[in-house]
């Protein structure tokens, strides 16, 4: 599965740091290779294909490398960040589609991988998915991404970070989300589609629709207590926490993590190179 691995892409070793190493084994954990056999309905060949590919796209886009100051433009509104964790361990990313800054659509879906790998690097044991916070209460076509660019998102999840969203939860979407909601989700898949979760604070789910919810039928509304408890949600997605976000601050802890990271990952590339030699 790791051999004759292809050469990094031209394209994007411009937003790479090529000092982070690739480490296709540290990332190839049994729990990787369970997801994948999950996703994969424990198919041998379709898993074995999925691998592969995923194995093959990351020695290409080195996406656990991207630079910050790369995709430092995309959150300087703060439209997308990991800040916290459900009540289920999950991390949690918020979502504030009014807050959209960019028309990039390369350089949007760079950012959402940096923000699944730093999710990924920073989930307690045992934890596995993230969770989606999105706030769809000014949302408008105008500021919204394209379709190309969620169908591109989209494939990139569930083709290379497959069984890791937990939930997708929207707050207060108004009828034209549901209608763009409407025209995206023949490219969901039914696993996918099943995560995703409409909720209005002022209106909760019957008890009788709740129930459908969690057993993955009828209603996809559900209440903001399935998934957060409200004093660690954001107040802007009808919690009681008082979270404003300042970029200077969140990108200062982001350079550091990234700092971080590629100092442990050289480390931990010069201990295996070492160990190998004194098996020689």
């Amino acid at each position: 599965l790791i051999k004759d691995l292809p050469p990094i892409d031209p394209e994007a070793e411009k937003y790479i740091d090529p000092e982070v190493p690739l480490d296709i084994e540290g990332w190839l954990t049994d729990e990787c290779l369970a997801r994948y056999v999950r996703a994969r309905k424990g198919v041998y060949e379709d898993t074995k294909k999925a691998l592969r590919k995923t194995i093959e796209w990351r020695a290409s886009t080195r996406p656990h490398a991207l630079r910050p100051d790369t995709v430092e433009l995309e959150n300087r509104t703060g439209k997308m960040y990991f800040n916290g964790f459900d009540k289920f361990s999950r991390p949690v990313i918020y979502m504030y589609n009014h807050r959209q800054n960019t028309k990039d659509p390369d350089n949007q879906i760079r950012w959402v991988i940096y923000t699944l790998e730093m999710c990924i690097r920073h989930m307690c044991p045992g934890v596995e998915k993230v969770t989606l916070a999105i706030d769809a209460t000014q949302w408008g076509f105008s500021s919204s991404v394209s379709i190309g660019t969620a169908k591109k998102f989209l494939d990139i999840l569930g083709n290379h970070y497959p069984e890791r969203l937990g939930r997708a939860v929207i707050f207060m979407p108004p009828k034209f989300f549901v209608a763009f909601y409407s025209l995206v989700s023949p490219f969901i898949d039914p696993v996918t589609k099943a995560k995703v979760a409409f909720v209005n604070p002022n209106s909760p789910p019957t008890p009788q629709a709740a129930q459908q919810s969690a057993e993955g039928n009828g209603s996809p509304w559900i209440a903001v207590e399935d998934c957060f408890d409200r004093e660690l949600l954001e107040k802007d997605c009808y919690g009681n926490w008082d979270f404003q976000y300042d970029h200077k601050t969140y990108w200062k802890a982001i350079e550091d993590e990234f700092a971080e990271l590629k100092t442990e990952m050289i480390a931990k590339q010069s201990a295996n190179a070492q160990t190998e030699e004194a098996k020689q």
